[in-house]
């Protein structure tokens, strides 16, 4: 039998600072929608972990890549809406990713 680990992605999303919710409230918010959107079964094989950040108001959250899509559908279908800042297989690109942009002139727009 071969020992096969399932490819994951990282996700930075950037969420409103100022806002009411903390990290850990979006992240459950974010496993509501997506069970809401594709069920239980799918939501827990797709094992979501919230890591921690050291910017500001970046979040980082693990994802198989197999669900990775219908993870995607399901933050642009989450409210408060969260931008997706970088995508990367390892958690120490991502960093580095997210450490190289300027998010210091990015402000999120309510409509």
């Amino acid at each position: 039998m071969l020992n096969h680990r399932e490819k994951r992605r990282y996700v930075a999303l950037m969420y409103d600072s100022s806002g009411t919710y903390q990290p850990f409230q979006l992240h459950e918010k974010i496993g509501i929608r997506f069970r809401e959107l594709f069920g239980i079964f799918p939501m827990q094989s797709a094992m979501l972990k919230l890591y921690d950040s050291e910017f500001r108001n970046i979040m980082i959250v693990r994802c198989k890549l197999k669900y990775l899509d219908c993870f995607l559908v399901s933050l642009a279908l989450t409210e408060p809406p969260l931008t997706v800042v970088s995508i990367s297989g390892t958690l120490k690109k991502l960093r580095k990713n997210v450490s190289k942009k300027d998010f210091r002139n990015i402000k999120n727009i309510r409509s």
